[in-house]
Formats: structure tokens, sequence, C-alpha cells
């Protein structure tokens, strides 16, 4: 990602509204185009075309929910070492390959979220929908486009094509509306459910036919072998990522069974206090995610580049020099990114009774939404320096933490959930706060020890 930042930087020092606009527009799409277009698209159809779910706006609701929970749940360890590969690929300037990989991906994980999809589907049985089959295809369909869209955006940042990326999403929500509202007339629930996954579908095809207008893929049958060595390699890598994917949903998943409520002719459950305050929270993180990648991830890349440059001449002054001035980029980096959404989340925190009233109907309670906004601020922090190991290659330190924050997340959820007067969102505060901590003296112990941990593996090839 640091690539892209610098692209970002470059737009950015240009000066001007234009430049400012394209960056935010590009950065959040880069951090969240998928999961955004979907808050934006369940608000704009409960809004605009709520006769589509006059059959069941909780089958609806809760099939886009389960599609991302479980897209990220099942397969986001997949996802990191996808990413791992793909950017070992991109570096030596092997993009046909990595389109290559791209595809054989997205055939795995493909018929893999599609099987996932149909078991889940069967048990859905009601006669509340007028017509069953198509909202159990549409769904499936929905799930897979969605683990599909996850591995074409983490390849597509590639082209530094942000603004006909963000067309191609403003193009697909518009379809989903616009299919939405006609389909939804003539098959109600089903047909919204259709028009939904459409839009995705669409916007699937689009990326894809936009990445094979720049690289022409090689053999996807090749890259099997190389991508399951790294599956192999990377063992702590794939743990981390299954851990963090499940962390961040785990708290979300004990309050449906302990606090919430079957959706109408389903074994899906949802529990609405909480669920409409974290999916607002996490709106508020998109802002630290952009700052985060064009300047954090940015300067600490460039830093850490100065430094393994300086170690080639092994002159110890100078070698020592850059380690702390990597140190204190580190620090500083941390420091600006915490303050500049520090400020946002207190705002936030101190009009909590307002957002409450105002932008989610009343259902929350105060309490929960300050204690989901300072999560979200520590998960911004959390996620910031695990990015940082990962650069490091701490990949069993990185493991480790995400132990702590599943468990953590985990077990305090349960234990307040289960409490005569609950707090809702004090797991996943206390999971970021812990974890935090724990990555700090991670990251400064790995800068501390890095010319050591280079010169040791130096050692060990000779």
């Amino acid at each position: 990602m640091a690539g892209i930042g610098f692209e970002l930087q470059r737009v950015l020092k240009k000066g001007g509204m234009t430049g400012a606009f394209k960056v935010a527009i590009a950065g959040i799409i880069i951090v969240a185009g998928p999961w955004l277009i979907s808050i934006l698209g369940i608000f704009s159809l409960s809004r605009f075309a709520g006769f589509a779910l006059e059959e069941g706006s909780g089958l609806f609701t809760a099939a886009i929910v389960y599609s991302y929970a479980f897209s990220l749940f099942l397969f986001g360890g997949l996802h990191y070492i996808f990413t791992r590969y793909v950017s070992d690929l991109i570096y030596i300037r092997e993009n046909s390959r990595a389109f290559a990989t791209l595809l054989l991906s997205m055939l795995v994980i493909g018929v893999l979220s599609a099987i996932t999809g149909l078991a889940g589907v069967y048990y859905i049985r009601t006669d509340q929908i007028s017509n069953l089959l198509i909202y159990r295809i549409s769904a499936v369909v929905l799930f897979v486009s969605v683990n599909l869209i996850w591995l074409v955006m983490i390849f597509i940042t590639l082209l530094k094509k942000y603004m006909t990326i963000f067309m191609v999403y403003l193009i697909g929500m518009g379809l989903s509306f616009v299919s939405v509202y006609f389909l939804g007339r003539e098959y109600m629930l089903a047909g919204a459910m259709a028009g939904f996954s459409i839009g995705q579908v669409s916007i699937l095809i689009m990326l894809l036919i936009l990445i094979r207008r720049y690289i022409t893929p090689g053999n996807p049958g090749r890259e099997f072998k190389p991508l399951l060595g790294y599956l192999k390699k990377y063992g702590y890598l794939l743990g981390a990522g299954v851990l963090y994917s499940a962390g961040i949903w785990i708290d979300k998943i004990v309050l449906w069974f302990v606090s919430g409520s079957h959706v109408e002719g389903s074994y899906l459950l949802l529990f609405e206090e909480y669920d409409i305050t974290v999916y607002f929270a996490n709106l508020t993180l998109i802002p630290g995610l952009v700052y985060f990648m064009v300047f954090s991830e940015t300067n600490f890349y460039v830093a850490l580049r100065r430094f393994l440059v300086k170690i080639s001449t092994r002159i110890y002054s100078g070698i020592q020099e850059e380690k702390y001035r990597l140190l204190k980029t580190m620090r500083s980096g941390l420091i600006e990114q915490s303050i500049f959404q520090g400020v946002i989340t207190l705002g936030l925190i101190i009009l909590a009774g307002s957002i409450n009233v105002t932008l989610l109907g009343g259902l929350s309670s105060n309490t929960t939404i300050r204690l989901v906004l300072g999560g979200v601020f520590f998960h911004l922090l959390f996620l910031t320096l695990l990015t940082f190991l990962f650069y490091l290659e701490r990949y069993k330190e990185s493991f480790i933490t995400q132990i702590f924050f599943f468990s953590i997340n985990f077990g305090v959820t349960l234990y307040f959930a289960g409490t005569d007067s609950p707090l809702y969102g004090v797991g996943y505060l206390s999971a970021g706060v812990v974890t935090s901590g724990l990555a700090v003296i991670f990251l400064v112990r790995g800068i501390k020890r890095i010319d050591r941990s280079i010169f040791g593996l130096l050692k060990k090839d000779e």
C-alpha cells in the first residue's frame, strides 16, 4: 500500500481542492469500497425503495450482513497470503503472473464460497417470501461476488486508476438501486435481493475488464504450487489473518446469539442495537485509514527503505542512525495519526446523543455508541501497528497479538452481555486497548533488534 501512498502524496502536493478531492476519493475507495457501497446501498434502498422489502427487510439486511461477515471470517487468512504472494510478484515486475494468481484465487475461493453459500441458504425455509428460490440463488450470488470483489480490490490498486475505480463503484451502486427498484416491484423481496446482487456482479465484471485492459494474464495453473508454498511458508501470517478477520466479527456474532433475535422465517440472528452502531462507527474509521495510507504507512516505508540501504554498507554508526530514525518516524506517525483520528472520535463521542436520535433512529444507546467509537479508535491504532509488524516480517508476534485480540473481544463481550446491566462494545474496546499496547512492545523491540535479525539471516544464507 505504500506505493499507493506515494502516488496520492504526489497528487496532494500539486495543491488545490481538486488534488485533495482526488486523494480523498481514491483513499476511500481503496480502504473501504466494497463495505461502504453496501452500507450506503442498504440505507438508500430502505429509504427510497422500501416497498420492495415489505416481505421481510430483515432477511434482506441479514443476507448482506452475513455475506460480508463470513466472507472475511472464512477467507480473511487466505487474503493475507494472496496479498503477500502478489506483492512479491509485482515487486519483481511479474504482473502477468500476478493476474494469473488473481484468477486462480478467484476460482478457488469462488467454488468454496458457492458451496458455503448454498449450505447457508438451504435452511432458509419460509412462506414469507413469494419467490424463495430466486431469493436463495441471489443470496448465494451476492456472497460469491463479495468474496471475489475483496480479492480484486486487493489487486486492482496496482493500476492506480483511482477515479476510474470510483466510477465503477458509482455505476454499480446505481445499477443496484435501479435493479432493486424495478425487480422489487415485480418479485418483491426476492427481486430486491436479485437487484442488489446484479449491482455487485456488475462491479466485479467491470473491475476485471479494467484489469484485463492493462495486463495480460499468465497461466493460472502454474501459480498453484508456488501459492501453496506460500501457505506453508507463512503459517503465522495465515493464522494472523484468520484470527484478525474472526476477531473483528466475534463480538457481533456473540451478541447475535446472546442478545439478538431471529430474523423472521430463518435461522439467522441479528442484534439491531449493536449492529447499527457498529456500522455507523466503522464509517468514522475511513478518515484515519486514508491518513494512514497516505502518510503513516508511506513515511514508515521510506524510513525502513533508508535503513535497508544503509545496512548494506555495514557501517555501524550509519546503521544505528537510520535505525533510530526509523523508530522516530514510527512514533511520530502514530502520534500524528492518533491526534487526527482522536479529534474526530472525541467530537462524535460528545455528540453521541444527537447521533443516536438523528442517524440511528434511537435504536442504540449513548453508552454503546461511545464504547464502540472508542473501540474503533484503538482498532485503527492496532491495525497500523500490525501493518508495521508485517513490514518487519514479525509474523509470529503478529499472530500472538491476534490471539489476544480475538480472545479478549470474545471473552469480555460474552461476560458483559450476560450481566444484569449489559455493556455492548466494551469487549471490542478492551481488545483494541490491550493488543495495541502489546503490538507497540513487539514493534519497538523489533525495530531495536532489526539489524541483528537481518545480519543473522545473512549469516544463515552464507
